[in-house]
């Protein structure tokens, strides 16, 4: 095979398929690969052409335009420089300015004929037709003084000027929620029968709590509860005592006693709030 062929001739095509089928598509493309070879580098330059092309338009245009703001920008320096505020300001000032009108001097003829002298006449008493009026008189005229009554025809009590008193009530708390004491109650509540017939009753009601009785445990339990209107017991509560249990024990007592006999002031029942000691003491 020769060197010197060239690879892109038909005569290098022939050699290749000597001896081979030529209707077979690949003699067919390689037959026609030189054409369509040139076509495409054709293409590719043609592209490149294009975009160069545009670039040098785009970097032409972006000085142009940076020419023209540069000019824009001399020109309006320019133009604020030959502009001088206070010559404008003079300008307005001598525009604005109006002269004032000359004042207009009446004669002195015109001004004494204009001025109106209060002339004082002295005559009898019978001749006076505005009385004076007494004190009394003034007290009782609730007229304005200097103002015109535009109300005629209407009574005169609508001519007075009504004021509104406003009057502050303190709401007193309603008797039955008053709770009194004891040192504040003219009868003082009761039980029945009396304050010896309360000790035996709690005497016999009391049961000593065993928890207490074992740790041997003894005092006074404080309890305080209101008697209401009724003679019922009320909101009992414990103050003080010694012991939880003997606390629990004093209160359920209180809270089972019958009704008592109702404190009372004037006559009428109230509540009153009543202190009560029960005493705790083992038997030896």
């Amino acid at each position: 095979m020769a060197k010197d062929v060239d690879l892109t001739s038909k005569e290098w095509l022939d050699i290749v398929f000597d001896g081979k089928n030529k209707d077979f598509g690949a003699y067919e493309m390689r037959a026609t690969s030189t054409g369509r070879h040139t076509k495409a580098v054709l293409i590719v330059l043609a592209g490149l052409a294009v975009i160069l092309v545009l670039l040098i338009l785009a970097i032409t245009g972006v000085f142009s335009k940076a020419d023209s703001d540069e000019g824009a920008v001399a020109t309006e320096q320019e133009n604020v420089a030959l502009y001088d505020p206070e010559e404008e300001a003079e300008e307005e000032e001598e525009e604005a300015y109006i002269p004032p009108p000359e004042e207009e001097v009446m004669p002195k003829e015109e001004v004494a004929n204009q001025i109106q002298n209060t002339i004082i006449d002295i005559v009898e008493d019978e001749q006076v037709t505005n009385e004076v009026k007494t004190q009394e008189e003034l007290r009782e005229d609730n007229r304005m003084i200097g103002g015109t009554d535009i109300t005629d025809g209407v009574d005169d009590l609508t001519k007075n000027v009504i004021t509104q008193e406003v009057i502050v009530v303190e709401e007193k708390p309603k008797e039955d929620n008053i709770v009194y004491t004891t040192a504040n109650v003219q009868q003082q509540p009761e039980f029945p029968g009396g304050e010896a017939a309360m000790y035996k009753w709690l005497a016999d009601h009391i049961q000593y709590p065993a928890v207490a009785a074992e740790e041997g445990v003894q005092g006074k339990v404080i309890v305080e509860f209101v008697v209401s209107k009724s003679g019922a017991i009320e909101n009992a509560k414990v103050l003080r005592g010694p012991h939880k249990a003997l606390e629990q024990e004093a209160l359920r007592v209180v809270k089972s006693m019958p009704a008592w006999n109702p404190g009372r002031n004037n006559g009428q029942a109230v509540k009153v709030t009543y202190v009560l000691p029960v005493t705790f003491k083992l038997q030896k």
